[in-house]
């Protein structure tokens, strides 16, 4: 069976009917024109009429009013705005072009405004803080580094390991989630410091969007954005469960996670040890900041990684647990140094020449307290009882 792709997994969820591949690139005219519609497009959307059909209509709203007049038309237009007419517009008959001065003073419209008195000026806006710079979507160029965690979101979704619930809280906005907006899945890579803009907390963000695009958007601004999509979604976050068994009760602590990554190195040395070569590590935090970097960091063999399980810890001591695990698995470790972006010589410690399975085996038996009867096998790379005196 074919691997599947993002848009395989989306396009299966109920929820997230709008997933669209990503097409061409446009030309900047044709975008701004789109751009234009589909503004007018969310105005029927969330007041089900065109503008201007009301008898007070704000300035904005005679703006929209004005550009789907010029929309309507332009003929040139027609091929490239048909297929994101939802409302039908382009079935409405343009006005009649006037063709002589007696037909432009004959025009009762000619000087109409909002409220047909041109001093009268009705719903304007009182000024507000402009933002320091306006984001633009621009290509991600380490994208390399952040589609694995696309592909293993995306996996863990199929799986029923992590689910699309309605955005609801712009606190739950943090680094290392994920949102679906408009279709396009979102990555935090980045929380910026926080400050206050009209009386709000507000930070700057790296967003990292699953068709190679990123974009240095507020927080408040992504918010907003997941409040307005009707299919704006946030990807709960998950684990293969914590270390123990033992149900999460009140007062507990998390401590900590174990992550098991493989590596995408192209170093022919190290893909010679592909499919058994993988990184234990430990993390205080979330699993997708902890590698959001890989790629130049000499304890992730300065490469990106394809995340394979984690633990949740609670209670539980990070430093002691580590050790107990390195140690269990020391003659599996690998010998390899790798030089950092300065050239010094770096010698990772938590890579080991195992199975995924057979870590997977050892947690288990973390779990069930039965780790102490078994050692590590390496000539066969298998846990093994320990023989009984």
């Amino acid at each position: 069976m074919a691997k599947m792709t993002l848009d395989d997994v989306l396009a299966d969820d109920d929820v997230l009917l709008d997933v669209k591949p990503v097409a061409p690139p446009r030309s900047t005219e044709e975008q701004l024109v789109l751009d234009g519609f589909e503004a007018i497009n969310i105005f029927i959307d969330h007041r089900n009429r065109k503008p201007g059909e009301t008898d007070k209509p704000s300035v904005s709203e005679r703006g929209l009013q004005i550009k789907l007049a010029g929309l309507l038309n332009d003929i040139t237009l027609r091929n490239t705005l048909q297929p994101h007419d939802r409302h039908g517009l382009l079935t409405i008959e343009a006005a009649k072009e006037p063709e002589s001065l007696d037909d432009i003073l004959d025009d009762d419209d000619l000087l109409a405004t909002p409220s047909d008195d041109i001093f009268e000026l009705v719903h304007a806006r009182r000024a507000v803080a402009k933002p320091d710079r306006v984001s633009v979507r621009q290509v991600c160029k380490d994208f390399e580094s952040f589609k694995p965690l696309f592909d293993q979101c995306a996996k863990e979704i199929n799986e029923g390991k992590r689910k699309a619930i309605k955005f609801a809280n712009e606190q739950e906005i943090e680094a290392g989630e994920y949102f679906i907006l408009n279709g396009i899945m979102v990555y935090v890579a980045e929380v910026g410091e926080t400050h206050i803009r009209n009386g709000k907390p507000n930070a700057r963000l790296r967003l990292i969007f699953d068709n190679g695009t990123e974009g240095n958007n507020l927080l408040r601004s992504l918010a907003t954005e997941l409040y307005k999509d009707p299919n704006g979604r946030r990807v709960t976050s998950t684990d293969a469960g914590p270390l123990f068994d033992a149900p999460i009760e009140e007062g507990d602590t998390q401590t900590g996670m174990i992550y098991v990554v493989k590596s995408l190195s192209d170093n022919p040395e190290i893909i010679k040890y592909d499919g058994l070569l993988h990184k234990i590590g430990f993390t205080s935090g979330k699993m997708e900041v902890r590698i959001q970097n890989a790629k130049d960091d000499p304890t992730f063999l300065m490469a990106p990684v394809q995340p394979v399980a984690t633990y949740t810890l609670y209670n539980i001591d990070k430093v002691k647990l580590e050790h107990l695990l390195h140690g269990f698995f020391a003659d599996a470790q690998l010998d390899i140094e790798i030089p950092d972006r300065f050239g010094k010589k770096v010698k990772p410690r938590e890579w080991f020449l195992l199975p995924a399975s057979v870590i997977s085996e050892a947690i288990s038996r973390l779990k069930d307290g039965t780790i102490v009867d078994y050692q590590f096998h390496a000539p066969s790379g298998t846990l093994v009882a320990k023989t009984k005196m």
